[in-house]
């Protein structure tokens, strides 16, 4: 039910789109108290996947994630705040390839017929994290990255804190 991937630009024109299969987390959220909550994120390099198993040893080594090194990409947060359209800004902090960058984030929190969701869009520049392969002659994979990402829990309580599972189903 989660799911984490980003989308690249390739070659100037065409998308490109990478699901992470494994990724966990605790989210705390009180809808009438948004201040009070948090999350905690991580996702495991080495689950990425794409269409070519080439591609995914690529992205797992030293050119791009260094998995080896670097196994999870993580978020934490360090303010909630909420926005008068019932989304969250939600700031913080995180950290790929071993550098970590401030983040601020909107969030949408979403009910589903399994339990409550989170769902956000952002960019992140790679290059800011040290994330430079794909750049032979010229810049073949563009800088800036997209990612989308729905975090579903389950409900605990009035306030409920929910666990995002450990195997994300990606599509």
């Amino acid at each position: 039910r989660s799911e984490v991937r980003f989308t690249v630009r390739k070659l100037g024109f065409e998308d490109f789109t990478v699901v992470f299969r494994e990724s966990e987390g605790e989210i705390r959220y009180d809808p009438a108290s948004p201040a009070a909550s948090s999350i905690q994120w991580r996702v495991r390099v080495a689950s990425v996947k794409t269409d070519e198993s080439n591609r995914d040893e690529s992205l797992r080594g030293q050119d791009y994630f260094d998995a080896a090194r670097h196994p999870h990409l993580a978020f934490a947060s360090r303010t909630v705040r909420p926005r008068s359209d019932g989304s969250l800004e939600v700031s913080g902090e995180v950290t790929i390839r071993g550098v970590t960058r401030p983040l601020s984030i909107v969030v949408r929190p979403r009910s589903t017929a399994a339990g409550p969701a989170f769902e956000t869009d952002f960019e992140v520049d790679r290059y800011d994290f040290g994330v430079v392969g794909g750049s032979v002659l010229g810049r073949l994979i563009s800088r800036l990255v997209r990612v989308h990402i729905v975090a579903a829990t389950g409900p605990v309580g009035p306030s409920w804190s929910g666990r995002i599972p450990s195997k994300a189903r990606g599509g």
